[in-house]
């Protein structure tokens, strides 16, 4: 019985960290402004919030920060004008 319990923990915990890793992959890889980021967010089906003052276009706008859920929190960095 004891076994048992441990084998289902165990397997919850693998199907918990399974599921963490797919949210991951919601932030994308790679170099680009803020605007290719969100841009590829928006078309793999993500709603993207953007978290920081955007006082130039997006274009110009660095991520600092990529929280994946259900909605995608982008931290951006924006030159000052």
């Amino acid at each position: 019985m004891r076994f048992a319990i441990s084998a289902v923990a165990a397997g919850v915990a693998a199907l918990g960290a399974l599921g963490f890793a797919a949210d991951a992959g919601a932030a994308p890889s790679g170099v680009g402004s803020a605007a290719d980021t969100v841009k590829d967010l928006q078309a793999d089906g993500y709603m993207v919030q953007i978290n920081g003052a955007a006082t130039t276009p997006l274009s110009e706008c660095s991520v600092t920060g990529v929280h994946p859920g259900t909605t995608v929190y982008v931290d951006i960095a924006c030159p000052s004008t």
